[in-house]
């Protein structure tokens, strides 16, 4: 019988639809088999074996899902690396000889990244002649044989594509995929290689050339083509960036090769020809008394389980089949690792801690300096018990931006021992592991998505999918000891944290994380895209590699949704109004009828309307004249204008020559205060079936305010169609880019 407690019925059947693939009976059979396969070549190969069993049914080390999957004695499938990267040549040979091994690697169970910067742009020439078709015809391919191979008989292959954002078709690149509006390589994420110059040249409002092979094929402005990048990201989820400067800064090996791809979900950036050997430490298993008094976090058992993990990670790579011989000649000589760590935000809570709070930025200082501490030295004592890596060139590795930040006794260690491992850490995404063998514990780095939430999970019948009802670890142990549904202020999730905050806990970490961080912010409802451009560049301020968002608005679905998830808008602050403001008279008539609608102007803008009875059997308004309206008290206004030598105030004339159509005029002006675009408001008004003469004329009275070519500026003026801006031309909404045209 199993001693392992499966808290929610979800838990237990994912893990053994991906993990339970041998036809074990619980969990210790799982875990058995790992242990026995990953200490096989260990020397006191019964001890490794059953310290690393502790460490997984402890559930303190959970390796990586291709290692739970296919790690045992007898697996037919002996791939246990869950990415790799290729390169792709430009050529017709090179092209059709990367497709050959992205599908062996597909075919493996393997994920595949590689950067496609090499390649010519469309329209180029070829050197037998004719034009190249370019970088998104050629990805169209990789995409149709992703949909065609399933991995590992599970799964469809996971792929990401990046490209330089000097590359001349990057433009397209940028706007290829739009979510589920075309579903567009819907097999691959994408990503822009983003340098230090293009974020100088955004800065300092300076021209961009997109080249290829010295020669410069357009020259744009760099501060549209980012614009262009994040409305991009901000409406359809991407591309991605990956900050290939600040990648390569931290590269500890910088003197053979450039980190200029990563693979599907960003957590490894490498070179051409790597793969990802993955594991995370639980971090929730190191926490003593939760939510009480004195909850503590326990840095000496992290210290030691580390140290176990890097050992377990580097036998991966001695027991691994490759897909391809590159890749293992590449991976033996540098022995990259990526080790990291979930249930970050279960842990804050648990410690009653907000995330994004001061507290939370002290302790991810301490766990983040502790992860890279211990596993460097951990590294270090295995070079000095079974070898450095073969490429260790000790004073060159020293040397390095991201070593030369390592305190003086580990780099005193270093120069005497050497090192195992090139690069060791990393924070993946966990989603599954964390969701099964974690009893649903936060994923990664990100806080906790939500107590309860609904996720979409696959049947195992082909595309078919379920959606479950899951439940938060932290939040079930919380209720266990208080008995209480009652949520506590320190139980902060995704929706209640300011995405700067957000930010701030992945930059803290990604100071001590050679490799880099698979992090999605998630958007508030209602983040608007201006705001959304500045934490863009927030981000690269301070010092991620990369940057990932998932609007929940935006035009791509997401795996995990909220049970109370409602559609939300952005609300605007109206600016504040004048005592008295400049206003235009218009008169106009319904029948026998005349009315006079009255527009106030604030800064030349329109900012109110009055609609009232036309007072001129009393006093006859010039309409020509200048015209004020004061406002007097609360809710009530004078007009003050001149006839003929005299300065005439008519008080409350709101109330005073009421009209029926008040009521529509006060919605009108709290539209045009709170940053309507006219064109909008007008299209409103003509959409009436009810359509009255007098609604007819105030929408002929505003439309007369709105100049032709006039773009329109707020986040919902951009077309459906590209996501361009939408311009007013001749009585229509027209895309300045692709011709979408709307009438009112």
């Amino acid at each position: 019988m199993s001693k392992w407690k499966w808290e929610q019925p979800i838990s237990e059947e994912i893990f053994f639809q991906k993990y339970g693939l041998f036809n074990e009976e619980n969990v210790e059979e799982v875990f058995k088999g790992v242990a026995s396969e990953v200490s096989s070549k260990e020397i006191e190969a019964k001890k490794w074996e059953e310290i690393f069993y502790n460490e997984l049914i402890q559930g303190r080390l959970m390796p990586a899902g291709r290692i739970l999957a296919n790690a045992r004695p007898n697996s037919p499938m002996k791939n246990y690396n869950n990415c790799f990267t290729i390169d792709i040549e430009d050529s017709m040979e090179g092209i059709y000889s990367s497709l050959t091994e992205d599908a062996k690697i597909s075919k493996m169970g393997g994920g595949v990244g590689f950067d496609i910067s090499k390649l010519r742009p469309k329209g180029a020439p070829l050197s037998s002649g004719g034009e190249s078709s370019g970088v998104i015809s050629f990805l169209r391919i990789f995409d149709q044989s992703a949909k065609t191979i399933m991995t590992g008989g599970q799964r469809r292959a996971a792929h990401i594509a990046l490209l330089d954002i000097s590359h001349p078709e990057i433009e397209d690149f940028i706007t290829a995929k739009k979510g589920d509006k075309n579903k567009e390589l819907t097999q691959f994420n994408i990503s822009v290689k983003v340098t230090d110059d293009f974020i100088n040249a955004v800065k300092n409002d300076k021209d961009w050339d997109l080249t290829f092979d010295n020669k410069v094929y357009k020259t744009v402005k760099a501060k549209e083509l980012y614009n262009k990048l994040a409305k991009n990201a901000y409406f359809n989820n991407e591309p991605g960036i990956f900050y290939s400067d600040t990648v390569n800064r931290y590269n500890n090996g910088y003197w053979n090769f450039n980190m200029d791809r990563c693979n599907p979900c960003g957590e490894l950036v490498m070179p051409a020809y790597s793969l990802c050997c993955l594991s995370a430490l639980n971090l929730v298993k190191f926490v003593s008394k939760p939510f009480s008094d004195n909850p503590t976090f326990n840095f000496k058992d992290f210290e030691k389980s580390i140290e176990i993990a890097v050992r377990f990670l580097d036998n991966i790579l001695d027991i691994t089949e490759y897909p391809l011989k590159k890749i293992e000649d590449f991976s033996k000589l540098w022995r990259r690792i990526g080790l990291g760590f979930t249930g970050l935000g279960d842990v804050f809570a648990m410690l009653k801690i907000p995330y994004g709070s001061k507290e939370s930025l002290i302790l991810s200082e301490k766990i983040g300096k502790t992860l890279r501490d211990a596993t460097y030295s951990a590294s270090s004592d295995l070079a000095l018990e079974k070898g450095t890596f073969p490429s260790f060139d000790r004073d060159k590795y020293l040397d390095g931006e991201f070593i030369k930040q390592l305190p003086d006794w580990l780099r005193e260690k270093i120069k005497k021992q050497g090192m195992r491992n090139v690069q060791l850490n990393t924070i993946a995404p966990t989603g599954t592991t964390s969701l099964s063998m974690g009893q649903n514990c936060s994923s990664g780095v990100e806080p906790i998505f939500s107590l309860s939430y609904n996720r979409t999970v696959r049947t195992g019948n082909g595309d078919e999918t379920k959606t479950e009802n899951v439940s938060d670890y932290a939040w079930r142990l919380y209720k266990s000891i208080f008995n209480t549904e009652e949520k506590p202020d320190y139980f902060t999730t995704t929706m209640d944290i300011d995405p700067y905050k957000s930010i701030d806990v992945q930059a803290i970490f990604q100071k001590y994380i050679d490799h880099s961080i698979s992090k999605t912010l998630n958007l508030p409802p209602g983040t608007s895209y201006e705001e959304y451009q500045k934490l863009f560049m927030y981000a690269y301020d301070n010092g991620l590699k990369g940057f990932t968002t998932f609007n929940p608005e935006g035009s791509m679905k997401g795996i995990l949704e909220y049970n109370d998830k409602q559609k939300t808008v952005t609300r605007r602050v109206a600016p504040e109004r004048p005592v008295e403001l400049p206003c235009k008279i218009h008169r106009v008539k319904s029948g026998n009828k005349s009315f006079l609608v009255i527009v106030g102007l604030l800064n030349g803008s329109l900012y109110e309307i009055f609609v009232i009875d036309d007072p001129k059997e009393e006093i006859n308004l010039d309409t020509d004249k200048k015209t004020l309206v004061r406002k007097s008290d609360k809710g009530k206004y004078d007009l003050i204008f001149s006839n003929g030598s005299k300065t005439i105030r008519l008080k409350d004339f709101t109330n005073r020559y009421d009209s029926i159509d008040a009521s529509l005029a006060r919605m009108i002006s709290m539209s045009l205060r709170h940053g309507t675009p006219l064109q909008f408001i007008v299209s409103q008004l003509q959409k009436d079936t009810h359509f009255t003469a007098v609604e007819r004329s105030i929408s002929r009275v505003l439309k007369s305010y709105i100049k032709d070519g006039e773009e329109v500026v707020t986040s919902e003026g951009f077309c459906p169609e590209c996501n361009e801006k939408l311009a007013f031309r001749d009585g229509c909404m027209t895309c300045v880019s692709c011709g979408y045209s709307k009438c009112s």
